[in-house]
């Protein structure tokens, strides 16, 4: 019978979503609550009776007891499971921090938190054979050196296998966030013996090598598109089943585990028909009352084209996502003779259209912005104005 456990890393409860509308910022920061039932049911169904956390379990080391307690408390509740927790770079563990203010808590019966950085053998479930948990916690936020180099000696039984969990870059492999923080070497898993290491700090699923991967965070959090999933959608909402059979023989399935939907789109924009297809596209998605969506068009729309961009985007399309994060810098108004004519054939509301329309076609005045969306309300008034 294989060695089971949930990968899953990047819980960063307690995060805020300061960039996101209140209400919206709100539901974000629940959902970190709420993905932690996801993880224990997927956990349930891969056979699993335990969870290892590569680090970043918390967003950070001043959070509210509350936030503490309900954190714990949803662990405590899958008693069936037992979670294995590391401190990662943005809940590294500090005497007198965070990790000590839990234990003086209490820890649930079922939560194990590795502090240490030494061998823990794991509770074997019925018919498992022997394994040893070799975590690499982060007592700093960066720390020098691979956080992973002691696992190379690390003594451990003879037959027992030997699981890594850790939390930083792998050196040379392309940091996610375009530094390489607390790097780990990428072989480390043949150099200390591991059967597996599992790793947390990027937050989409990567497989660094057969025996070391990146679980990614089990709910998407930022607009970062996945180069490994179709178009727009952003990385996270999974975590990995794994069984393993020996050394050398994991078994890696990907599971879903989150709610909400993360997409990034970039269209150029021009015609009526390309705004029609963009919100049919988001509309027709099955999930997409569950859709966090960031819209970044570019391109140059007429007066009408603009309309239709207000009504279908974002007024239509905004009404049935979760979230829609509108950025029109890049999307330009260029009214053409006909509709400047219809705003008003003469008086002093015409020549301020004209007047708009020059401003808003120079690209270099640094009222061209400004310019456009007057434009737009002096379009979207015209019926008044007859």
């Amino acid at each position: 019978m294989p060695v089971r456990f949930l990968h899953s890393s990047d819980l960063q409860i307690g995060r805020s979503f300061a960039f996101a509308p209140a209400e919206t910022a709100a539901v974000l920061a629940a959902e970190r609550f709420d993905v932690l039932d996801r993880l224990s049911q997927a956990a349930r169904a891969a056979g699993a009776p335990r969870l290892l956390i590569a680090g970043d379990v918390f967003d950070g080391t001043q959070l509210s007891d509350h936030t503490l307690d309900r954190a714990l408390a949803r662990m405590a509740a899958a008693a069936d499971l037992v979670w294995h927790l590391l401190p990662g770079n943005h809940d590294p563990h500090r005497p007198g921090g965070l990790w000590e203010r839990l234990g003086r808590k209490g820890w649930p019966a079922n939560v194990r938190a590795h502090l240490i950085a030494e061998p823990v053998p794991l509770d074997a479930a019925p018919g498992e054979p022997p394994a040893v948990l070799l975590p690499a916690p982060l007592g700093h936020r960066r720390v020098p050196g691979d956080p992973t180099g002691w696992m190379d000696a690390a003594g451990t039984p003879e037959g027992a296998l030997r699981i890594g969990l850790a939390h930083g870059a792998v050196a040379g492999f392309g940091a996610e966030e375009g530094t390489e923080v607390n790097p780990i070497a990428p072989d480390r898993a043949a150099h200390a013996g591991l059967a597996y290491l599992a790793l947390g700090d990027w937050h989409r699923m990567i497989r660094v090598g057969p025996a070391t991967w990146y679980s990614g965070t089990p709910e998407p959090d930022r607009f970062r598109i996945d180069p490994e999933a179709d178009g727009t959608r952003c990385g996270g909402g999974v975590a990995l089943a794994v069984a393993i059979d020996g050394p050398g023989a994991a078994r890696v399935e990907r599971v879903r585990t989150g709610r909400f939907v993360w997409h990034l789109a970039e269209p150029m924009l021009a015609e009526a028909a390309e705004i029609d297809a963009l919100a049919d596209r988001f509309l027709a998605m099955p999930e997409a009352g569950d859709i966090v969506l960031r819209l970044v068009p570019r391109g140059a729309l007429t007066l009408a084209g603009r309309e239709r961009f207000r009504d279908r985007i974002e007024e239509g399309l905004a009404a049935r996502l979760r979230w829609l994060d509108l950025d029109l810098a890049g999307l330009e108004v260029r009214p053409e003779d006909a509709e400047l004519a219809a705003i008003d054939l003469e008086g002093a509301v015409r020549i301020a259209a004209d007047r708009l329309a020059a401003i808003a076609r120079d690209p270099a005045s640094p009222q061209a912005e400004t310019a456009r969306r007057a434009l737009v309300e002096l379009w979207l008034m015209r019926e008044l104005a007859r």
